[in-house]
């Protein structure tokens, strides 16, 4: 099981509870191998709970193994458009006692099979769908997973933009609305740069840069100048390449 607080965001202080040896699982900062019998509940809502919130969600939880995201525009007309789709990327930790995967970035397209595809549009129309009947107009991300036992499973819907709403912006302007069926684009957060000007003079020393020639490359997003780390943008011709460039990105900044 998964236990969350109640006004909780963005997976921050959720705790995963199984019976099974396990390593970190995504969605929470500790994953604990607990005896049931002697597991005391008072002790972890004691934990977990804020002076401004003393409220403890309990869920199911699911292995997942294909974490993904749709967007959807409900226009003013209330027509609806399929906006793009993307995979969620994770990692272990380097540090052997943090026991919470990092989230790496997006990776859009997502890279789900054609049967997984067909489902996850099915069902996630339909929550689309109801949030127009309800009135509600603008952009809609829905996050599922396909669980290790191949089920479907929908997290949530986010009305509102989503975190690949300004890669997809940017794809479509420098490679056409089409892009999907000829680029693979992906974010790379936390790249250990100090500015975007660093960034940008090593990007150029190195090849990296995004050329509007050869349609590939890197492009720097933002700065987080406290961390001293860039998110970038990189954008390649098909899945392999994409990740290679993420690890020479990587490689090239550490």
């Amino acid at each position: 099981m998964i236990v969350k607080l109640d006004n909780g965001a963005g997976g921050v202080g959720n705790v995963i509870l199984t019976g099974n040896e396990s390593g970190a699982l995504p969605g929470a900062r500790d994953t604990r191998t607990v005896a049931w019998p002697s597991f005391d509940p008072q002790a972890l809502w004691s934990e977990m709970i804020t002076a401004s919130c003393k409220t403890l969600v309990i869920e199911s939880y699911h292995l997942a193994r294909a974490p993904f995201y749709l967007e959807y525009e409900i226009e003013e007309d209330g027509s609806i458009v399929f906006i793009n789709s993307g995979s969620i990327r994770l990692r272990r930790s380097e540090d052997r006692s943090e026991r919470a995967l990092i989230w790496t970035g997006l990776e859009l397209p997502s890279d789900l099979t054609n049967e997984q595809w067909l489902a996850a549009q099915a069902h996630a129309y339909r929550f689309v769908e109801l949030a127009r009947t309800l009135g509600y107009r603008g952009m809609i991300n829905i996050d599922g997973i396909f669980a290790s036992d191949g089920r479907l499973f929908f997290n949530e819907a986010n009305g509102r933009w989503g975190g690949g709403s300004v890669l997809h912006s940017i794809a479509v302007r420098l490679l056409g609305i089409d892009y999907s069926s000829r680029h693979v684009i992906s974010s790379v957060r936390n790249v250990p740069l100090c500015s975007l000007q660093a960034a940008l003079d090593r990007f150029v020393r190195y090849g990296f840069l995004f050329d509007g020639t050869r349609k590939e490359g890197v492009i720097p997003l933002a700065v987080d100048q406290e961390a001293g780390t860039v998110e970038c943008l990189v954008i390649a011709r098909d899945r392999s390449t994409a990740r290679d460039l993420q690890h020479r990105l990587l490689a090239m900044a550490n």
